[in-house]
């Protein structure tokens, strides 16, 4: 079989597919040869989703089911979106030029008060389309309507985490919270291993003390993440301190949540941090997702403290946020990004390198799902996409000249600084059921 034959494997957009979207799928995948891993021409093999080999390519050697990638692919492991509101490709760029509060009351609620659930269905739906053509097979969304989130993102064979996203109005009234709450264990059985079915609260603003602390015990009895907006803005920062006497993560911390969920702590944005909130989060061994071209658009800043949170024990993940405010759902972009305003911020160039920045953007993200083994080790669940390197950028990544390390070091350096996501493929995942 033709790499190019491979890849003409579109994915269905009806729902009517989704009947059995919750049984469990046989995958079958073939061996790739001649395909660069890690600096090396290789021949990968995968059998029910699963790496099996990966050895140096051999032409004498034969295959039962193979593809030959002709050394012009280079895999790598899948990336996460670690934060992100996969339905509003809805909105994709409304609300141009407005800080986030106004934005969020001007423009954002008032359309989302509109979404029916089928509109929700095919916001992600088109959002999983987006992340798998740039190479990101694993998210982690808050949003509403989460039944039509879960058929789309296991419909497009990616995994996850899909959160409700409550206020306090959702305590207070009847809707999708409470009858989630009276389903959700019989609802969260019927999800399999792919998606892990959670309620996060949107943020300290807009969720009280007595209900954050509900959601904590709630997601600390389940081992669920806990997934919050968190000091994305100076003026949250401000309100905070001005209402409580200290600044976010240490108010999150007094209420004794970080406490209960510790690892299962996920804080997106975490942009204005003080040493003391680094210190707390580090401890705990909480998880932040940097969120770079939401930050820089809704003029929040950009000053992110990743080698500060780094080297306190934080585990530190990559985020696009919504379209709505990030405009895509391109983690090679955000990567980019984060990378260049690493150095710039600090006047460092050798801050953050391609190698460090794209393990933000994949193990670490894996590590915060709580989903280990996911990639192109032996053994891993085979989450991985490839790169046509048969593009004047990538010139002289494979030079027999170089050692792996070296290679390696090169195509992750064309690829973050140079490249565009349109060199990526994504595998399709063929499947019995």
């Amino acid at each position: 079989m033709t790499i190019e034959h491979f890849f003409k494997n579109p994915f269905p957009h009806n729902k009517q597919s989704t009947k059995n979207v919750f049984k469990k799928k046989k995958f079958l995948m073939p061996t790739y040869r001649n395909l660069y891993i890690d600096g090396c021409c290789s021949d990968l093999t995968v059998t029910d989703d699963r790496v099996v080999s990966i050895e140096p390519a051999d032409p004498t050697k034969e295959f039962d089911d193979s593809i030959d990638c002709n050394g012009s692919f280079w895999a790598l492991p899948a990336m996460v979106n670690m934060h992100t509101h996969s339905a509003m490709t809805l909105f994709r760029s409304v609300g141009s030029g407005l800080p986030l509060q106004p934005w969020l009351h001007e423009v954002i609620f008032p359309r989302e008060a509109q979404l029916t659930p089928d509109d929700v269905f095919m916001g992600v739906r088109q959002a999983c389309d987006e992340m798998r053509a740039s190479g990101t097979l694993a998210l982690n969304d808050m949003y509403f309507h989460v039944d039509q989130a879960i058929h789309a993102v296991c419909q497009a064979h990616m995994e996850g985490n899909i959160a409700l996203s409550v206020t306090d109005n959702d305590f207070n009234t009847e809707g999708e919270f409470r009858q989630l709450l009276s389903r959700f264990d019989s609802l969260q059985q019927q999800c399999g291993d792919d998606i892990t079915l959670t309620i996060a609260p949107h943020s300290i603003y807009a969720v009280n003390a007595k209900h954050l602390q509900y959601l904590a015990d709630f997601t600390h009895e389940r081992s669920l993440p806990y997934h919050i907006h968190i000091s994305e803005t100076q003026a949250e920062r401000e309100n905070c301190i001005r209402q409580n006497g200290v600044p976010p993560v240490v108010w999150l911390d007094r209420l004794g949540i970080l406490d209960k969920t510790k690892s299962f702590f996920i804080g997106a944005h975490a942009l204005w941090l003080d040493d003391t909130e680094i210190a707390l989060l580090g401890e705990r061994h909480c998880n932040v997702v940097h969120c770079p071209n939401s930050n820089l658009k809704l003029g929040s800043g950009c000053r992110f403290r990743y080698v500060e949170l780094r080297d306190a024990g934080v585990n530190v993940t990559l985020g696009t946020d919504g379209c709505a405010s990030s405009d895509n759902l391109d983690l090679l972009e955000a990567m980019k990004v984060m990378s260049l305003l690493q150095k710039g911020t600090r006047q460092d160039p050798s801050v953050l390198p391609s190698h460090e920045v794209f393990q933000v953007a994949t193990a670490n993200g894996w590590h915060a799902l709580h989903r280990p083994h996911r990639g192109l080790k032996p053994g891993d669940k085979a989450r991985f996409f490839l790169v046509d390197i048969n593009r004047n950028i990538f010139s002289g990544v494979t030079d027999p000249q170089l050692s792996p390390s070296q290679r390696q070091t090169l195509f992750l350096d064309r690829l973050i600084y140079a490249a565009h996501s349109d060199a990526i493929h994504p595998i399709p995942q063929h499947h019995t059921s």
